[in-house]
């Protein structure tokens, strides 16, 4: 008779996957973060789905023995393997959509520290779904200058702060250089690792990233500085991926393109593609292509518009030079689809630094003008953590720390994170 496509010993082998999956922390990691994603742990389960599956191979060898029955071959461990991979990323982020929207879905943060440290955090915090900032201790009465702690109430001092944490019920708590002494500081979270979950910025944030490692020097944690990868090897592979997601983009979206072609020249007069001088690897020129958001005079309109942005970046939040087409691209990011052009010649990259103007970029000197080590991007660092809603300052800080620290691992993480923000809009006008 024919064999079952699925045979009960089959089912045995279930527990087997879970148990190794358990042993690598999968169903622990993702609740000690503070941002919500698979990406972190698709290794450590591609890793354990590899382990499973060899240990099922053996497994199922000795149930053949037994049984009389066929055991799995290679090629079904893998296929299950490629499946695994595939629906466990998706369970897990429908089940974080769904976590989203219940009633007490969102993770009670609080925030230990008022200066501008802590501002940022907060900032970051901000564009989080699934967070509730419930305010910030310190034994400062007052946020520190330049921060902005302000949006938020001081629920009181450090000696208060296990008692804030129980009254607030705060599943996690952020500390964000505190003016206290790091034994007495350290003594007071001690308390607290057993009923929340504690994240700590280091002191030298600006120098670390995603590849930063922690290694153990006789029970003494140190950070390292991670070098960039960007390699001739690296840089191969990065053209590889640019050229074939970009060519894949261009013919799925061509359908995409016609309807916004046909979009933008039907409510505005005036030519469908937009083209303008911005600065690429190494400070040379190039013209990037969009479709037009804007009338067709727009750069003779420019005066008196209102900038929503600090240092020599222009963006206003309610441009009137905007065509209504052009609002729905622009939070969409529909508009820049076209830049996958630029992509192919090589002139811009998937990932990477934001392209400026040539009188932008004239500004940008000093160690921030590492960007240019690298072609621009569509999508980077500045895209996925708050777009144009970020000062001038953070925006060269990230991109500085993208092309000191880059690896194409974060190149895939980057991707993985921008339909997510897109889909959002938060950041884009």
């Amino acid at each position: 008779g024919r064999t079952p496509a699925v045979r009960p010993w089959d089912l045995l082998l279930v527990p087997l996957f879970l148990a190794v999956m358990t042993c690598y922390g999968l169903y622990r990691r993702g609740r000690r973060r503070l941002v919500g994603s698979s990406f972190p742990d698709i290794s450590h389960l591609a890793h354990s789905l590899i382990v499973a599956g060899v240990l099922s191979l053996v497994a199922g060898a000795g149930l053949a023995k037994i049984t009389g029955y066929r055991s799995p071959d290679a090629w079904e461990m893998a296929t299950v393997g490629v499946f695994g991979l595939i629906l466990v990323t998706q369970a897990r982020a429908v089940a974080r959509f769904l976590e989203r929207r219940g009633e007490s879905a969102g993770s009670r943060v609080l925030i230990v520290g008022s200066g501008v440290v802590a501002g940022h955090v907060l900032a970051r915090l901000a564009t989080l779904r699934g967070v509730d900032i419930v305010g910030w201790v310190d034994d400062d009465l007052l946020p520190g200058p330049k921060s902005d702690m302000v949006g938020i109430s001081r629920l009181g001092g450090l000696d208060e702060l296990a008692q804030v944490v129980s009254n607030w019920n705060v599943d996690h708590v952020v500390v964000a250089f505190s003016p206290a002494g790091g034994s007495t500081l350290a003594g007071l979270l001690r308390e607290l690792s057993a009923v929340a979950r504690i994240s700590v910025v280091p002191r030298l944030f600006d120098l670390l990233s995603v590849r930063s490692h922690v290694d153990d020097l006789r029970g003494l944690p140190v950070v390292d500085v991670a070098p960039p990868a960007l390699g001739p090897a690296d840089r191969f592979a990065k053209r590889v991926l640019d050229v074939l997601v970009a060519g894949a983009g261009l013919l799925v979206l061509l359908p995409v393109m016609a309807v916004i072609t046909l979009a933008v020249k039907t409510t505005s007069p005036g030519p469908v593609f937009f083209s303008q001088e911005r600065t690429g690897r190494h400070r040379r020129p190039f013209r990037i292509h969009k479709f037009r958001t804007m009338t067709a005079n727009a750069e003779d309109d420019k005066a008196g518009i209102w900038n929503d942005v600090d240092g020599p970046l222009f963006k206003s939040r309610r441009d009137p030079r905007i065509t209504s087409v052009g609002r729905f691209l622009r939070r969409t990011s529909l508009d820049e689809i076209p830049q996958l052009f630029n992509v192919l010649k090589g002139e811009m990259s998937l990932v990477g630094p934001r392209p400026f103007v040539p009188g932008e970029s004239r500004e940008i000197n000093g160690w921030a003008s590492r960007r240019f080590d690298v072609r621009p991007g569509m999508t980077g660092l500045w895209q996925v953590s708050g777009r144009n809603d970020l000062p001038f300052d953070e925006l060269c800080r990230l991109d500085y720390s993208y092309v000191a620290s880059w690896s194409f691992w974060w190149d895939l993480h980057i991707l993985w994170q921008t339909p997510a923000w897109v889909f959002r809009s938060d950041g884009a006008y």
